[in-house]
């Protein structure tokens, strides 16, 4: 071991480093512990109380806090995937669970060379284990001599502080081919350690309380408080060696993928299981069938392909950690086949009548059911409408002469189509019943209905011409006629029949009524009156003599 510094400072330091290099030539001071951080060398930054950050930091390794819970700035710090941030759970526990024993194994490793008092910068030392009573600065560079040896190992017991000035530096010298050779240094600092601005630092810090990174200080190693917090401003911490990524089993489904044909739309859907959502899919070898396209975020594969052959190609999914997953696929994509005439029947179809229902259905031949039909323009005629199965109906809202098309596809995508016509009328012709109604005689009661048909009931019934024979009404609503028969004659009249639509329909009648037969008195109303009123005086005068006599 060798210490060598730009200004000794006195005999009695000189002295101390050659008895230390005597003691370790003669192999009186014990072996170094090989020193293993556990599962907290996966963290780049580990905190007790909190982690809080300002600026751009970027930490490549996890970072973690336990048994706090806070992290701030985050972002804009970044945490490179596959690392996460870990807050007051089991990793984080476990984490300082470890450097908890890293940092005593430290503590109980023996000290070879003494430097309290000394300032770091300027000096170059090989390997070994290095003491100070109180604190430890460095101003300027401290450079570190491997010796040739990859795995040489320098550590550093501070029984207070660690401070480092502005642009300070740790670099090292002969590492025998090990990039990383700033693993194998141990700061084990008794207090609080605190990098200055702009400060390359090397190295595993240890430290019992905070840590304190100051703007644009960066660390190749790992920053890890035991019961502090840590402060980081725009500060890159680099675990070294980067920490392993393990990625997990990343499956795509399905297996297989379905067939297509030409001209027809395709649809398909790739999706990854086993690793960290979100995925991103790729076509990683092969191609895809024209015109089909894979969707990356979805794994959607759409599109109508156009080309006919067998296609193999290879999709990957990543995962949020850049863990990846590939599944082989072949799609056969067939020709289609030529389409056959589709005939659309009937060729005609039947008039109709506004506000009457209409109700007609067009079928289709020649093709592969089932079929889908459709009209253009839609409506085809106001108020009448085409079901996909090719039910044309509802009620006719418009007179006119109406010309469409009907559409339509059979399950292999052929099409067939036919031009129709449809006339609507504004009022169907309603009929009225019967033809004639009986005679009847004087005297005699007269009950008959007419009806109507051909229109949209319900109907109104009206004596539009002419008069009823005397005595005789008609209802309106049950075109019931009915009344005493009260006087001879011929009469003539006119019924009309409205429908709801307001639509009419009219017949003439003429009813003969003949006079009563010879020798039959009829009596007039005012002779009936008269009747009623001598009964009704015989009957109270009985019963007044009736009264009387049983008084008596």
């Amino acid at each position: 071991m060798s210490l060598t510094t730009n200004t000794l400072k006195g005999k009695r330091f000189r002295l101390l480093v050659g008895l230390g290099f005597a003691a370790l030539l003669c192999g009186a001071s014990p072996a170094m512990a090989q020193i293993s951080l556990g599962t907290a060398e996966n963290f780049g930054v580990l905190g007790g109380s909190t982690v809080t950050n300002t600026g751009p930091s970027l930490i490549t390794g996890h970072l973690g806090v336990s048994p706090g819970t806070a992290v701030t700035g985050f972002p804009p710090g970044i945490v490179v995937a596959p690392s996460t941030i870990h807050s007051a759970d089991a990793v984080a526990a476990q984490a300082q669970i470890d450097l908890t024993t890293a940092y005593n194994a430290i503590a109980g490793t023996p000290t070879l060379v003494d430097l309290t008092g000394q300032n770091l910068g300027g000096l170059t030392l090989t390997p070994g284990v290095y003491g100070f009573d109180s604190s430890a600065q460095l101003t300027g560079t401290l450079t570190l001599d491997s010796q040739g040896n990859p795995n040489a190992v320098f550590i550093f017991k501070i029984g207070s502080t660690l401070t480092t000035a502005s642009n300070s530096s740790v670099v090292f010298i002969n590492t025998g081919g090990n990039s990383s050779i700033s693993c194998n240094v141990f700061w084990q600092v008794g207090s609080s350690a605190t990098l200055g601005t702009a400060t390359g630092f090397a190295g595993n810090i240890l430290a019992l309380t905070s840590i304190t990174l100051n703007t644009g200080a960066n660390v190749s190693g790992r920053v890890l408080a035991r019961n502090g917090a840590v402060t980081l401003d725009t500060n890159n911490v680099t675990v070294c060696p980067p920490a392993p990524i393990i990625c997990p089993i990343i499956t795509l489904s399905p297996t297989t993928l379905p067939d297509g044909v030409t001209g027809t739309p395709y649809s398909a859907t790739v999706t990854a299981t086993g690793g960290a959502a979100p995925y991103t899919y790729a076509v990683s070898s092969g191609a895809l069938p024209p015109v089909l396209l894979l969707d990356s975020g979805t794994g959607a594969i759409t599109g109508t392909p156009t080309t006919a052959g067998t296609f193999i190609f290879t999709i990957t999914a990543t995962d949020a950690n850049g863990c990846s997953g590939s599944q082989l696929y072949s799609i056969v994509i067939a020709a289609t086949p030529p389409c056959p005439p589709i005939t659309l029947s009937p060729l005609a179809l039947p008039a109709g009548v506004v506000g009457t229902p209409y109700n007609q259905t067009v079928t289709a031949t020649g093709g592969v059911a089932p079929y889908t039909f459709a009209s253009a323009p839609v409506p085809p005629v106001p108020g009448l409408t085409l079901s996909s199965a090719g039910v044309l109906s509802g009620s006719p809202t418009t007179v006119g002469i109406f010309n469409f098309t009907i559409t339509v596809m059979d399950s292999n995508q052929c099409p067939g189509s036919q031009v129709y016509s449809i006339s609507i009328t504004g009022c169907p012709v309603i009929t009225v019943r019967p033809p004639t109604l009986p005679a009847g005689v004087v005297g005699t009661g007269y009950n008959q209905t007419v009806t109507a048909t051909g229109g949209a009931a319900p109907y109104t019934f009206a004596v539009s011409s002419g008069a009823l024979p005397t005595g005789l009404s008609l209802n309106t609503g049950t075109g019931v006629i009915a009344g005493p028969l009260n006087a001879a004659g011929t009469f003539s009249f006119i019924i009309t029949a409205t429908d709801t639509n307001g639509c009419t329909g009219l017949l003439g009648y003429t009813m003969t009524i003949a006079a009563a037969p010879a020798g039959t008195v009829i009596p007039t109303l005012s002779e009936w009156g008269m009747i009623i009123f001598m009964m009704l005086v015989v009957f109270v005068s009985v019963y007044y003599l009736r009264r009387q006599k049983a008084r008596a």
